[in-house]
């Protein structure tokens, strides 16, 4: 399968003829030229966006992995936040950690080993929260509780909340974190964002192929942009870096915005 020029990629995966080649041969395109993401020119996401459905099977495997392996890292996450949380919370008797698209429970199962002191929130998508939920009764688990919806989310108080990687697929993402705020959380992490510096749009939505025959939608923020949304909610940067899991291959949308496109971390204390 041979390598394709950025721009055939770009014009063949914006058009309908994209519907009519073979699933495979799309797949071995899309990992032949590293396609992540080409650039669209919608202002909203689609309503069906990101379908994720967890099951009983894929909860037990995440246990047997995390009961046999204490050293195990949960992978596309931020790789450290155990430590991060040691050191903010080592002098607490508990704290509440707050996991907002927590997918699979890879974390719970990872912190509660390295942060003996943490009562743990689940909180993704309805199906997988019940799903979840039926899991943590049966094998009667500490320390962690399933969040089912927003409103419940607002009965909480929390000390540290974190976004690992999934603010992006959330359509109104402005009205999510007005909510969020509301709690005035001391810490709020937000893990494996596509962001990018010199623009006139504060947000763009990328088509995402990475993760083919599923197809994403998800937004680009300009960083000045989302951190003083955040920032106005009375918060601080406490500091921004480079996700250290992915290396994403930006060729594919506009070249401008290529340029100064990063994979970041952003991590935000809330101010005296």
């Amino acid at each position: 399968m041979f390598k394709l020029s950025d721009k055939i990629v770009n014009s063949l995966f914006k058009s309908k003829f994209l519907n009519f080649i073979p699933k495979r041969v799309i797949k071995r395109l899309i990992k032949k030229n590293k396609i992540f993401f080409t650039q669209t020119s919608l202002k909203s996401l689609p309503s069906n966006n990101y379908p994720f459905l967890l099951s009983a099977g894929d909860l037990n495997k995440k246990k047997n992995i995390y009961l046999n392996n204490k050293l195990k890292v949960p992978t596309n996450e931020f790789p450290y936040l155990s430590l991060v949380l040691k050191l903010i919370f080592y002098e607490r008797e508990k704290f509440n950690f707050l996991d907002f698209g927590a997918q699979y429970i890879d974390n719970y199962f990872f912190l509660k080993n390295k942060n003996r002191n943490i009562q743990y929130f689940y909180h993704d998508l309805i199906e997988n929260n019940k799903i979840v939920q039926e899991f943590v009764n049966l094998n009667n688990l500490e320390n962690i509780e399933v969040i089912h919806n927003l409103d419940d989310i607002n009965k909480k108080e929390y000390d540290f909340i974190y976004f690992g990687s999934v603010i992006q697929y959330v359509n109104e993402f402005e009205k999510l974190l007005q909510e969020i705020f509301k709690k005035k959380p001391k810490y709020v992490y937000f893990s494996g964002l596509n962001i990018y510096q010199k623009n006139k749009h504060d947000f763009i939505i990328c088509k995402q192929f990475n993760v083919f025959p599923q197809i994403n939608y998800c937004y680009f923020f300009k960083f000045e942009y989302l951190v003083d949304l955040i920032c106005s909610k009375n918060y601080d940067l406490l500091y921004s870096s480079e996700n250290p899991n992915s290396k994403i291959n930006y060729s594919h949308i506009n070249r401008h915005l290529n340029e100064n496109c990063q994979y970041l971390d952003l991590f935000f204390k809330i101010k005296n």
